[in-house]
């Protein structure tokens, strides 16, 4: 796989792959629905839910957990026009120590016209010699809508050192259904080469654990922007940014938060999406984690 701007992931072909998951939903009825569900290794979907009354359709990815060493998984997920999905995992990401090359994920997202996605996936926690290449590419029509989180976490290590993690690449491209490049995201965080200064000033700014959101639509206006300022310092976090632009059409925003804890970060995300939903599809509040 190679991105638009020149990043190329490690797994090719789908040999290459030992985890693989394809998920197509439409709409029927008046409620988002299953089309084409196909999984294999590592990777497992569980039955489809319908969590409220709104229509949309819910999955739980039951990831690699453990199973993570160097391995390579990717995932087709398709939005068909008019359906809703929201998909999550059924627990956190753990990429352990990886001796033979970084860990990939490669995650393709397809949302159709008047489409909308939530992909909320369980924090993603790197333990102590692991490597990780993360790529995902977003393809969306310009009146669809998406809500993508990721919380990341240094993983316990048995001496109490934090960040020994050999390092991450986590790249995210999002291109209108036509082709063109509307925004792109690209977090490398290397503490096998900088040590222990990465949680210090200029890297990590004594933080420990990293949030993003990203969402697009044409919800995402000047108020819209402003209310997710708010929904931000509303949360004290004093380490976060709020971003937003617009490019072939499609208006983004993002927001990038550091913390000491999931906690504070989960709660911040579940803010804003509060927030999101309650300008969009008019759902409540997203209630699926554990902790």
């Amino acid at each position: 796989m190679s991105s638009a701007l020149g990043f190329r992931a490690v797994a090719s072909g789908p040999d290459a792959y030992a985890g693989t998951m394809n998920l197509s939903v439409g709409r029927a009825g008046g409620r988002s629905r299953p089309v084409r569900t196909e999984s294999s290794g590592v990777l497992r979907l569980m039955k489809p839910l319908h969590l409220d009354d709104s229509g949309q359709v819910a999955y739980f990815v039951v990831n690699p957990g453990g199973a993570y060493f160097s391995e390579a998984c990717r995932m087709d997920v398709e939005v068909l026009a008019d359906a809703n999905l929201l998909l999550s995992s059924q627990g956190a990401t753990r990429i352990y120590r990886t001796p033979r090359g970084p860990a990939v994920q490669e995650a393709h997202f397809t949302v159709r016209s008047g489409g909308r996605l939530e992909y909320v996936p369980d924090q993603l926690i790197a333990y102590r010699d692991a490597d990780y290449r993360q790529v995902t590419t977003i393809t969306m029509a310009p009146d669809a809508q998406v809500f993508v989180e990721e919380i990341v976490t240094p993983g316990w290590d048995p001496d109490g050192t934090p960040f020994t993690y050999a390092g991450m690449l986590l790249r995210m491209e999002v291109h209108h259904v036509d082709g063109g490049l509307v925004c792109a995201d690209n977090v490398r965080i290397v503490p096998g080469d900088i040590g222990a200064a990465i949680d210090g000033i200029g890297y990590m700014e004594g933080a420990s654990h990293m949030g993003n959101v990203l969402i697009l639509g044409q919800h995402v206006g000047d108020a819209y922007v402003e209310a997710v300022r708010e929904v931000v310092d509303t949360s004290g976090l004093t380490t976060a940014g709020v971003t937003s632009g617009s490019r072939h059409g499609i208006p983004w925003v993002m927001v990038r938060a550091l913390a000491s804890s999931t906690d504070t970060l989960s709660a911040m995300v579940l803010a804003i999406n509060e927030h999101d939903r309650a300008v969009t599809t008019g759902q409540g509040r997203l209630h699926l984690r554990r902790y």
